[in-house]
């Protein structure tokens, strides 16, 4: 629950404040030893009540700021603005709302969840994935991938467990006489799953389905956590790279020579596979969002500590 904690650290740390304002009290024992000896007490610090600090956990600030508690208003060597993220952030859902439809809070490429509702938990919104083979998932806008040149993609999940080749996302189509809407067996796809076959987060690209030799895959240095958790893969076509990040920490990079222009991405889905054969996602999903660049180690970093449901991302 780093996520979660991180992200929500502000409001915490109100109530820490206030309580730590209660030196207060050093106040007036300041300014009993003024009276009694003509010298304010040390306690008192010179009868003048210490700074209130609203982000006790953050040790370089005093108060959330534009940024939020923990991520840096100006960049850092180790964490960038919020403001970097801001602006290459292009589509961003949070799942906020009742029925079906998935808002796009950045951008107009709104979505759909089918075979399901949106549901909330502990006030904020989700989108509950029970696996199996006919369960929820979400359909968002073709070619919301493909029209990138670099890329990153950026999930907050708790992930349930469960069987191998579940998806957190697939972006593409597959061999059906008619893809669009129809799995059958993956053709041209990016795809993140929680677990592939050694148990590890893997990244998978392909423009030829997965026959031997086909996909190209990452795979991530630790599982997914089942618990709150950021996974974040970057597609640089500048670097020729595929990056995986998990809880802010680079998991895995790969060589990477393809164009997200190459990708069919006629179905754009969280939650469920381009392969009819593979599980759907076990999982609340929490919040998913696509920026229109290869974010620095940096940049996922304070995305990081922002948590979910950033304060630097309110609309």
């Amino acid at each position: 629950m780093a996520g979660r904690s991180a992200g929500s650290a502000a409001a915490g740390a109100v109530e820490a404040g206030g309580a730590g304002a209660s030196g207060g009290a050093g106040v007036e024992a300041g300014g009993a030893g003024a009276g009694a000896g003509g010298e304010p007490s040390a306690g008192g610090d010179g009868g003048n009540a210490p700074e209130q600090d609203d982000c006790p956990a953050d040790p370089d600030k005093l108060a959330p700021g534009a940024c939020g508690c923990g991520v840096p208003d100006v960049a850092t060597a180790s964490q960038a603005s919020c403001q970097a993220l801001v602006d290459k952030l292009v589509h961003r859902y949070d799942f906020e709302g009742s029925g079906t439809a998935v808002t796009d809070r950045v951008g107009t490429a709104h979505g759909v969840l089918k075979n399901g509702s949106l549901s909330k938990l502990s006030g904020k919104g989700v989108v509950l994935f029970g696996g199996g083979t006919s369960g929820a998932y979400v359909d968002l806008p073709n070619r919301l991938l493909s029209s990138l040149s670099n890329a990153t993609l950026e999930a907050w999940v708790t992930w349930g467990g469960g069987t191998a080749w579940q998806r957190v996302f697939d972006f593409g189509d597959s061999n059906n006489a008619s893809p669009e809407n129809n799995p059958g067996l993956g053709k041209t796809y990016l795809m993140l799953t929680p677990a592939g076959s050694g148990g590890h987060a893997t990244v998978g690209f392909s423009l030829t389905g997965n026959a031997s030799g086909q996909e190209q895959d990452l795979v991530g240095a630790v599982p997914l956590p089942m618990s709150l958790a950021q996974v974040v893969v970057v597609v640089s076509d500048t670097d020729n790279e595929l990056r995986l990040y998990i809880d802010g920490k680079k998991a895995g990079a790969l060589a990477w020579s393809s164009s997200l222009s190459s990708i069919n991405d006629v179905n754009c889905w969280l939650g469920r596979s381009q392969y009819d054969h593979d599980p759907e996602l076990s999982a609340v999903f929490h919040e998913f969002r696509v920026y229109a660049a290869a974010l620095t180690d940096a940049e996922i970093a304070s995305s990081f500590v922002g948590g979910p449901d950033a304060v630097f991302l309110t609309y």
